[in-house]
């Protein structure tokens, strides 16, 4: 039985999706799946598409997120000084961002890998 070129391109995917989430795995906190596909929001500039690969990867300049250079950096928000500076405290939760997330991220209630944040363009 022939298979055909799809098929074959599927199930070439599949493993090596499946390679990746098993010898290659991510850390403990990176929540989103390995792809083949870009993320939609790469369509955006470079610097902001390369500041949300960093937030997602708790890696970026959110107080929360180690630093190579700073043991015991401080990880308390600037902005409101009651909790963390998380990804998920600066974009849905933080009291200080109130106004401005009223006005472009009513919808926006996740930032999980399947929540609408990553797929509607809208909404990047």
């Amino acid at each position: 039985m022939r298979k055909t070129y799809l098929a074959l391109r599927s199930r070439a995917r599949n493993m090596l999706i499946q390679d990746w989430a098993t010898d290659d795995t991510a850390p403990p906190y990176y929540e989103y799946p390995p792809s083949l596909s870009p993320h939609p929001f790469m369509g955006l500039g470079k610097f902001v598409a390369g500041r949300i690969h960093q937030m997602r990867a708790a890696k970026s300049y959110l107080a929360a997120h180690p630093l190579w250079f700073d043991e015991n950096p401080d990880p308390t928000c600037p902005r409101c000084g009651t909790e963390p500076e998380s990804f998920q405290h600066a974009i849905l939760t933080c009291p200080a961002r109130t106004r401005v997330r009223d006005l472009l991220l009513k919808e926006v209630s996740s930032l999980a890998h399947d929540a609408t944040i990553w797929s509607d363009l809208l909404l990047i």
